[in-house]
């Protein structure tokens, strides 16, 4: 049931696409140029070619299969008459011509002729000519000469009209038929169009669409020079030999509709887009074919060419829904079909007055503007896809950046605080429990030992207490610490009778404070002071901050005992340097007869203990 749901759009799109190209297929054969209101027709004339015998035609006139190819000079002679009731300015007006045409009335050459059209003479034009102001009903006669320099293309001569100037200013088709200048903007967009196709071949060269587009442009471009006004009169003698040219347009659409649908080209067809034409020169150059011979051979091929391309560009644009390739594909057609329908003109089993192949310049260019700016946009829809796609993983990156991130702060801080509760066991194990020690084999003695006991157990609670607080700290807190240190050591210094000095106004701050560094360094100053008491005795101990060089901070603890022996001959000493060296600091002792002074250096940010 899918299938048949997907196969009628595809029926519809091939319908569609079949009606079009029948219309503008056989559009040619209905179309009729519009005549100007007010015109008078002449449809008569006296036709002679290459000095033969005159003889009257009917117009349109196209000259027989005698002349099939080569130089011929054809000459039609009507007589015309003025409009009798208008003395306005009037003009000749000859809808289609093929082959070279000037005009003379009763002697006088009339202003306009094929050198000022920019295209080929023989595929045919429009002429819109002044005539000499005359009363009105005046008579004329009219010599229109045709002239084939080479090819094969037959002359062709329309009906001629007498038309006043404010018909031809009142019909719009007349100014755009007759203008050259239409055709000049038409090259000018060509040029445009080649440098544009070449400037985004140079930086993509790995496409080959873009390769084929250049080719069949910028060999259209070169071609159609030696048939623009401005073109020098010495390259007149390739001009028999373009026809033999247009076949390696038919091998190239082929290349080019290939490479929009994927497929990689045959490995012949590179090399026979130049072979073929050159091998077709040659030939005629030579005597091996005959120039008419050749000419066919090479319209057919580029003919086969667009309908081949034209096939595969409607099968697969039908196939994804791609209407910039499906009107290539139908410009292809046209191309092929009208190619067709030329052909029969010059052997004479079809009329018309224009050779409609050569004018299928504007909707090439149409078909492959739509067809890059398709391009272009499915690229920069592509593009926008691909960043929005790459905005949401970022998006979804972050996100989960952020939840490991969060997870790993957490760990952090987690394995943070284990350390810390591991550090603090640790002091408590080595500071508490020493304490305790003491004071349970004091009392197990029972001898008597009242104050050892007190004295160990106020001892234990200090310890206790200094490692409590200590939990608190943190960034900046150094001096709250050591304050905090300061009130529990002066009350048991004036119960000893210690005179203690306390200064801390000059301590630089110090960051990477946490509990475990803060207890460290209160652990080194407890030392210090329990050294002096015990080892002293001491009678005045001062404890002093100062910065040092190079941003340190520097704590002095300084008694009046006697020299400091428990710290050379214990651990105290190597206690305090060990907890020193953990923070990124270290301690000296300097002692003297009258003095002991334990120093502590500290660096401007806490190393981790």
């Amino acid at each position: 049931m899918a299938s048949d749901t997907k196969a009628l759009p595809r029926l519809s799109r091939l319908l569609i696409l079949g009606f079009v190209a029948l219309l503008l297929a056989c559009a040619p054969q209905f179309v009729e140029f519009p005549h100007p209101d007010g015109a008078i027709e002449f449809v008569n004339a006296q036709f002679s070619i290459d000095g033969g015998k005159p003889e009257t035609v009917t117009l349109p006139h196209a000259w027989s299969s005698k002349h099939a190819y080569g130089p011929a000079k054809a000459r039609y002679v009507l007589d015309i008459k003025y409009p009798s009731s208008s003395s306005e300015q009037q003009f000749l007006l000859i809808p289609a011509v093929r082959q070279n045409l000037t005009a003379e009335l009763d002697g006088q050459s009339l202003d306009g002729n094929d050198a000022r059209f920019w295209g080929n003479a023989s595929s045919g034009t429009t002429h819109l000519l002044r005539l000499p102001m005359a009363a009105p009903g005046s008579t004329g006669r009219l010599v229109l000469t045709l002239e084939r320099n080479d090819g094969a293309v037959p002359g062709y001569l329309s009906r001629v009209y007498v038309v006043g100037e404010k018909a031809v200013a009142q019909n719009r088709w007349l100014g755009v038929l007759s203008n050259g200048g239409l055709r000049a903007i038409i090259h000018a967009l060509h040029i445009l169009i080649v440098i544009g196709i070449a400037t985004v071949w140079a930086t993509r060269r790995h496409d080959p669409v873009f390769c084929w587009l250049l080719l069949i442009c910028g060999c259209s471009l070169v071609l159609g020079f030696p048939s623009v006004p401005i073109s020098p009169p010495a390259l007149a003698f390739i001009r028999p030999y373009l026809v033999l040219t247009l076949s390696t347009f038919g091998l190239m659409a082929v290349g080019l509709a290939l490479a929009i649908n994927g497929v990689p080209r045959p490995a012949w067809l590179k090399a026979a887009v130049p072979l073929l034409p050159l091998l077709l020169i040659g030939s005629v150059a030579t005597g091996v074919l005959p120039p008419f011979t050749g000419a066919i051979i090479s319209v057919l091929i580029v003919i086969g060419g667009h309908f081949t391309a034209a096939g595969l560009l409607a099968r697969d644009a039908l196939r994804a829904g791609e209407w910039g390739r499906t009107l290539l594909a139908l410009t292809f057609f046209l191309i092929g079909w009208w190619g067709l329908r030329d052909v029969g003109i010059v052997l004479g089993v079809v009329k018309g007055g224009f050779l409609l192949g050569t004018y299928l310049r504007s909707p090439i260019i149409v078909a492959i503007m739509v067809l890059l700016m398709g391009r272009l946009a499915a690229s920069l829809n592509e593009l926008d896809n691909k960043n929005e796609t790459l905005r949401l993983r970022l998006k979804e990156q972050e996100a989960e950046l952020s939840i490991l991130n969060d997870k790993e702060r957490i760990r952090t801080v987690q394995a943070a605080r284990e350390e810390e509760r591991e550090r603090l066991m640790l002091d408590l194990h080595d500071g508490l429990s020493g304490h305790l020690v003491s004071i349970i084999a004091l009392a197990e003695r029972d001898t008597g030992e009242r104050q050892g006991i007190e004295r160990a157990a106020r001892e234990a609670l200090n310890d206790l207490r200094l490692v409590i607080n200590a939990l608190d700290l943190g960034e900046g807190d150094l001096l709250l610490a050591l304050a905090g240190f300061r009130e529990r050591l002066a009350p048991q210094m004036r119960r000893l009778g210690i005179d203690l000095s306390w200064s801390m106004e000059n301590l630089p701050e110090v960051s990477g404070v946490t509990p475990g560094n803060a207890l460290s360094i209160l652990r080194i100053l407890q030392e210090a002071i329990t050294n002096a008491l015990k080892h002293g005795p001491a009678s005045h101990i001062k404890v002093k901050g100062s910065a040092g060089n190079n941003g340190t901070a520097v704590i002095k603890v300084k008694n009046d005992g006697s020299k400091m022996a428990a710290f050379g001959k214990g651990s105290g000493l190597g206690n305090m340097q060990r907890r020193a060296q953990q923070l990124g600091g270290h301690v000296s002792l300097d002692e003297t007869t009258e003095h002991a002074i334990l120093t502590l250096v500290l660096p401007p940010r806490l190393g981790e203990t």
